[in-house]
């Protein structure tokens, strides 16, 4: 019998989907996601948000042969793709989707693997929507290319993308109306 795991189930997507929603509408907070035991939270983060209809790029080549038929998205390049998975102690090498001023949905959403969202060398300020006053937060393995890169991407708002930093058990959202300070 195909044992299947419990990442794959509707009973943990939507509890990851409840913690996707809080992380985003409270930029700077840290929220568990349920993963598979020796697995990443970003593979549980792709199943919960992946289907038939989006297109996903791994530049980075994070995901296994085996996950891509059950993720069902198409793969793309990073410019084209509706979803990109990649590591975040690489700095950013493409140019992402960033939608148009009739269709700013149609941007990107990277999901960007650091190795630790609770401590780290990278000290991060955020201020906007969702954010009581300033959230201060560390990460460890982002480089800080990335929030360079995103301040250019981010800049011509609604234009942009939503960025989903996930490490081994844990999401922290910063989306595109967020101001993120370099601290």
């Amino acid at each position: 019998m195909l044992e299947v795991s419990a990442i794959w189930t509707a009973h943990v997507q939507q509890q990851n989907y409840r913690a996707l929603l809080d992380a985003i509408s409270h930029p700077g907070r840290v929220k568990s996601i349920l993963h598979q035991q020796g697995g990443l939270a970003s593979l549980a983060v792709l199943a919960t948000l992946l289907d038939a209809e989006v297109s996903l790029a791994d530049p980075d080549d994070l995901l296994e042969a085996e996950d891509w038929p059950l993720l069902q998205a198409s793969a793309a390049a990073p410019g084209e793709a509706d979803y990109i998975l990649c590591r975040g102690n690489r700095a950013a090498r493409f140019q992402p989707k960033l939608g148009s001023l009739p269709s700013p949905e149609r941007s990107a959403t990277l999901i960007i693997y650091v190795d630790s969202l609770h401590r780290g060398e990278l000290k991060l300020s955020l201020k906007g929507p969702g954010v009581n006053g300033n959230a201060d937060c560390s990460i460890a393995g982002l480089d800080p290319d990335w929030i360079r890169r995103r301040e250019e991407w981010v800049c011509g708002y609604p234009l942009g993308v939503d960025l989903l930093l996930v490490d081994d058990s844990a999401v922290l959202a910063l989306p595109r109306t967020t101001k993120v300070e370099v601290a």
